[in-house]
C-alpha cells in the first residue's frame, strides 16, 4: 500500500515539476484552492517557498546561490527535481568537519545536475546541492515523511 502512494506521490511530484520548469514570473506561490485539491498557476512555480504539507508529505521549491551545508534527514525522505541553472548534487557518504570548520561530505558520489532529471534521497543518506561558481540552481522538492 506504502509503495502505492509514494508511486501516485513520484507520479505528481513530476507532473508538478514539469510545470514548473516553464517560463515564470516572481511572486509568492498561492494555490488556487478548490477543495480538496490545490492548483499552483504555471507564472508562480519559479519562486521559491513552500507550497504546502499535505500530512505524510510536503513539497517546496528551493533555489541555491551558494552551497548549503550538507544534510541527513532522519523521518523522511526527498524527491528533488531540477529545474533551472546548474551545479552538482553529492549524494552518500559521511558528514564530517571540514579543513576550514565547515561541514563536508566524504566518501560521497558527486553528480553533475541535468535539469529535469529526479533524484530520490533515502531517510539517513548524505546530500548537499552546489550550484555552480556564480550562478544558480532551482529545484523542485517532495519531502516524504517515512514514520507517519
Amino acid at each position: 500500500m506504502r509503495a502505492n502512494f509514494v508511486r501516485r506521490l513520484l507520479l505528481c511530484s513530476v507532473l508538478v515539476a514539469s510545470v514548473a520548469s516553464l517560463s515564470a514570473q516572481r511572486g509568492t506561490p498561492q494555490p488556487v484552492s478548490t477543495d480538496p485539491y490545490n492548483i499552483w498557476p504555471a507564472k508562480q512555480l519559479s519562486t521559491p517557498g513552500r507550497l504546502g504539507n499535505f500530512g505524510h508529505y510536503s513539497a517546496s521549491i528551493q533555489r541555491r546561490e551558494v552551497g548549503a551545508a550538507p544534510e541527513t534527514h532522519t523521518n523522511f525522505s526527498h524527491f528533488l527535481m531540477f529545474t533551472s541553472g546548474g551545479g552538482s548534487v553529492i549524494l552518500g557518504g559521511q558528514i564530517v568537519d571540514g579543513p576550514d570548520g565547515k561541514k563536508m561530505i566524504k566518501g560521497g558520489d558527486t553528480h553533475k545536475i541535468v535539469l529535469g532529471e529526479m533524484y530520490h534521497i533515502p531517510i539517513n543518506t548524505a546530500h548537499q546541492v552546489v550550484p555552480n561558481a556564480g550562478s544558480s540552481v532551482t529545484y523542485w522538492v517532495t519531502n516524504i515523511n517515512v514514520l507517519k
